[in-house]
Order: C-alpha cells, then structure tokens, then sequence
C-alpha cells in the first residue's frame, strides 16, 4: 500500500484486500462481514453528548445535578475507505455514508455524568471492487453502541481554576459486521478533559487512549493495521445565549506506528427555545489514517434540560445551595439564618446556641463564678477570687516565703528565691548543703564533696590526697613508700606533677622520658575515683602565631589524654584543652618564664569550680 497520496482518506493496498479475502474465507465469519476485509469499527467520529463547550471535545464541563440533553443527528462522510495499488486510486470501498446518531447524557450528581451514542448506519455506497476481490459492505446496519461514565473533578463554577473531568467510555461489540461497524471485542477509551472560559470564549482540550483488538488488513509486508491508539482533541467556541460557533481540532496518533491522521471540524449551534437546540458541523479530514474522509457534515437537533435547578426557590441553583431544600441568603451560600437563642449570632458561629450572649463571647453568656471580675472561661480558678495577672487564681504562699506555692518547690517550708522557695540545709555543718553532700549526716570535706577524709593505711596522710592509699608511707613522698619516688601529688583542685611533660619540638609526641611520670598520673587516678572529672591544659609560650600554639596546645592534651587512656583511665573522666599562650604563669621575656609557660597542667573539676567559672 502507498502512502504517497496527501488527499486524506486511508487507502487500502490491492496486495492487504487479496490476502484478506483468502484469510475471510478461510475462516469461520466469510459470511459474516464483506469479502476481504477484516472485522472493524470504520467510523471514528466522537461527539460529546452533553454538548457542554463542544459537540465533539470534551472540556471537563458536566450537565448540572439532574440535567439532561437528548440528542438526534445526520451525519454525511465522504470517502472514508479508499482502495489503492502502488500510488494509483482503484476504487473507494465507502464512498458516501450516512449515519443517524442518538445521543443521551444525565448528570445525577453534580459530579457524575453519565451518556450513551448509539450511531445506525442508515445508508453507504462503494465502488464495485469485485473484480479486486472485496465485496460490498451491506448498506444499513447498527454501528458500535458507547457508554461512559465522566467523573468532574474541578468546576469553575465553584471557584476552580478550570474545569476538569475524567471519563470511561466502553464501546460494545454488538455492532453490525456487514457494515463495518463492529471491532472483535469490547474497546476502551479513558479520558482526561480540561477547559477555561474567558469572558465570552470557552476553550477545552482532551487526550484519551482507544484500546481496541489489533486488525491487520493485509499480509506481513503491508502496513495496513488497525489498532489502539492516542486520540487527542481542542476545541474554541463562544458562549452565551444565543447563535453560538465553536472550532474543534481532532487528531489520532496511532500506537503502531501507522499513519496519523487529523480533522478540523467547525459548528454553528442555534436555540429554537429554551429547550431545543439546532446544530451544524463540518470540516475536512486530513491523513491516511483508516476511517478518516475527506470531509464530512452533521446536522441535529438537541433537546436539553440542561439549566441548573433552584428547588427552594432562593435565586442560589441547586448545585451551588449547600441547602438545597431551604431557601436562605446567598452569603449564607443558600443555607437559611438558624439563630435559636435569639442573640443575633448564627448557631454555626455560636459556641452556645441555646444561650444568649454577646458577640465578643461568640454567643455564650457572660459567666464569673466567683466574682472576681474574669470570666469563668478566662479563669484557672473559676469558683476562688482571684487576681488577673494569676488568671484568676488566688495568690498562695503556705510558708510565708514571698514565693508563691506553685513556684515553690518546698511550699510549707520557707526559703529564699535562688532555692526556688527551699532552706538551705547542711546537716552535718560541713558547709555543703545536703543536696550536694554526699555525705549530708557527716562532717566533711569539699573536696570529698562532704565526706571525712579517711587513712586506710594509718601513715598520716588521708586516702584522698595518698598516691598509695592501701599501703603506709611517708608523708613528705606522698604516703608512698620512701623507695617508691613520687613525681604526682594531689592537691586541692589539681594533680601537681614535680617535673614536666616533655614533647617533640613543635609536635604532639610525648618523649619516654615522660612516660613514667605520666604512668604515675595514671595509676594515681586509677586508684582515686573520688576525682570525677580532670582537665588537662595545654599551654604554649608566645613564640610563633598564637593560633598556631592553640592547635599545637590542643593537640598535646589530646595527647597525654590518650596516654592516660590507654593506661586505663576512663576517658570520660577526662577532657582536653589547649590555651596556648593565653594563660602564662611566668614572663615570655626570658628563657626561663617561656620553658615554665610550655607545660601541661592537671586540674581536678569540683562543682565549687564549675560555679566560680
């Protein structure tokens, strides 16, 4: 088959009606449909039964809520089949054709619609191909029935941008095989349809998918094949009462791959009264797609009950009255006044319908209970006197302290404000408050947060500042052994270290001859959990960019901390930080004051610290 011919009307090769003439005899329907060709639906007109917008487009606009448009109309198309061999013009298998269409739609919601087409091809005419092995398509028959339900989704008419719908339409497959009017099985075709008015313009797209039985009018080397494929539609018309036009431009993008095909369609639509309505449309086809021809005109005659209704007679219509049977204002949205208390406040806007009140309330009564000027719905204490700036609540204050009891966390004891309303309390006299003494029944030492320093060794010298707390020694080396030299002490708020941590110059490397210094260190906080937390300092003299000796005073604490680590203390007993030349002890002017500011120092953390910082 060619496709070098840019009339319009499909063309059916000589080579695709032989092989279909000796596959239909073959089978068991070569009585049941015309000689040579396959069983298909020929027509592809759509029309759009409400007539909302368009005749042919849909554009998202339903009937409204109980609305209805019948609809009868004639329909002349001119060569929709064409046979062709190699570019020359044999014969048109459909020459003219003449369908009667009947068309319903019915909206019993205002967002369900639902319609039918039944099209009955009343007359057709052809060329005698006889000769070219097709038969004559029989001259009356039914065409393929359609029903579809159409979902709206949006409504401009109730404050939507547009107007958009979705359908499902069904063609039955009851149509008449004789007449080309009827596909092997049920087909399918889902829309999406959208439109817009603008003034006195209305405009509408749609795009939809046909999915119908595959039909191949031929053998394999020709390409004449009926199938699905995408239908897509736009449509322009004006609007108003009276003689209205539209412009719809239909094309179909089949999903084969065979050839597409387009129409333009232009209509005049005329109202005879106020329920009948007259309409013409007509326009050329172009493409080679099967079925389209190369023009066709409608004539029909619509009646339509299309006009909103108003059952309650408010002037609101039905589809925009959220009370449809009770007549009321059109800011109420067609809903009547309900004002049972008589307060002058609707009952939907009245939190107390049955109780007359002031509008500043919504509509409830002024309530106070007890008498103290706020409301009850205002108030925390609605049945005590009370102050406003307490809500309403009574000020209470069980001790006397000046901190009111829900303040107060000791309400029947007096106490200060910095206490929150509790005494200050120190048992054992020991100057620690109880809720910090570990020890609140026993005199004690801050630094053993309350608790009396003990001797286990009975050397003088008291476990907590003892490096060797288990074993008795002297008190000039720590209560360690005379033999076992101590380089650590302990003393309030640090461990004192007699010589100093030595690093790589300008790194973070601990020399060994460090080590054992630092081994002390750790065995000294191993043996002394007492010491919750320590920090070890690093500092820097003021040689070099400070910044610099920061991160290099950083880095060192970081590492005799993984030392200790390592040596097992718990690293969450310690922490790092490197200040370094911020905090000097001794003069950067000389060699001397700079070697004593490069140290490393071990301060024990106690909450008396932690508040004086």
């Amino acid at each position: 088959m060619s496709h070098t011919h840019s009339a319009g009307p499909k063309r059916l090769s000589l080579f695709a009606t032989l092989m279909l003439a000796a596959t239909s005899l073959a089978g068991s329907d070569a009585l049941a449909q015309p000689t040579g060709l396959g069983r298909f639906e020929l027509e592809r007109l759509v029309l759009n039964p409400n007539g909302q917008g368009s005749l042919t487009v849909g554009t998202g606009e339903l009937l409204p809520q109980g609305g209805y448009r019948l609809s009868l109309l004639g329909h002349y198309e001119n060569d929709p089949l064409v046979m062709y061999r190699d570019g020359n013009r044999l014969g048109s298998v459909v020459r003219d054709r003449v369908t009667a269409h009947l068309l319903a739609a019915w909206a019993p919601l205002r967002w369900l619609e639902l319609g039918a087409q039944l099209p009955v091809v009343a007359w057709q005419k052809g060329d005698d191909l006889s000769g070219q092995g097709v038969g004559a398509p029989a001259r009356t028959g039914l065409g393929t029935p359609m029903v579809y339900a159409r979902l709206g989704l949006l409504a401009q008419q109730r404050e939507a941008p547009l107007d958009l719908a979705l359908e499902l339409g069904v063609g039955l497959p009851v149509g008449s095989v004789d007449t080309l009017s009827r596909d092997g099985s049920v087909r399918l075709e889902p829309k999406l349809m959208l439109g817009r008015r603008f003034g006195g313009l209305r405009a509408g797209v749609e795009g939809g998918v046909l999915v119908r039985p595959s039909v191949m009018v031929g053998g394999e080397e020709v390409e004449d094949v009926l199938g699905s494929e995408v239908r897509l539609g736009a449509v322009v018309a004006t609007t108003g009462p009276g003689l209205r036009g539209e412009l719809n431009l239909r094309g179909v993008l089949p999903l084969g791959g065979q050839p597409q095909s387009m129409e333009l369609l232009a209509g005049l639509r005329l109202p005879l009264s106020e329920r009948v309505e007259a309409y013409a449309l007509g326009g050329p086809g172009f493409g080679d797609t099967l079925g389209t021809p190369t023009f066709r005109v409608l004539l029909g005659v619509a009646l339509v009950d299309g006009k909103p209704r108003d059952a309650d007679k408010d002037g609101i219509l039905d589809d925009q009255d959220k009370c449809p049977n009770e007549a009321g204002p059109v800011e109420r949205q067609g809903c009547p006044v309900r004002d049972a208390d008589g307060d002058g406040i609707e009952d939907g806007q009245d939190k107390c319908p049955n109780e007359a009140g002031p509008a500043e309330r919504q509509g409830c009564p002024v309530r106070d209970a007890d008498g103290d000027g706020i409301e009850d719905g205002q108030d925390k204490c609605p049945n005590e006197a009370g102050t406003a700036e307490r809500q309403g609540c009574p000020v209470r204050d069980a001790d006397k302290d000046g901190i009111e009891d829900g303040q107060d966390k000791c309400p029947n004891e007096a106490g200060t404000a910095e206490r929150q309303g509790c005494p200050v309390r120190d048992s054992d006299g020991d100057g620690l408050v109880d809720e910090r003494d570990a020890c609140p029944t026993q005199p004690g030492l801050k630094e053993l947060r309350g608790c009396p320093a003990k001797d286990s060794d009975n050397d003088s010298v008291a476990d907590h500042l003892d490096n060797c707390p288990t074993e008795a020694g002297v008190a000039d080396n720590q209560g360690c052994p005379a033999k076992q030299k101590q380089m650590v002490a302990i003393q309030k708020g640090k461990l004192e270290i007699k010589e100093q941590v030595f690093f790589a110059t300008g790194k973070a490397v601990i020399q060994p001859r460090s080590f054992k210094m630092l081994d002390q260190v750790a065995k000294v906080l191993r043996e002394h959990p007492e010491v919750e937390q320590m920090i070890i300092e690093g500092h820097t003299d003021n040689r070099g960019k400070a910044e610099a000796n920061r991160k290099l005073s950083q880095a060192r604490a970081e590492s005799v901390k993984k030392y200790l680590v390592d040596k097992g203390v718990e690293a969450s007993r310690l922490e790092a930080k490197g200040f370094g030349p911020d905090q000097p002890i001794a003069t950067n002017d000389t060699e001397k004051g700079r070697a004593a500011n490069r140290r490393v120092d071990f301060i024990i953390t106690t909450p008396e610290r932690e508040q004086q910082q």
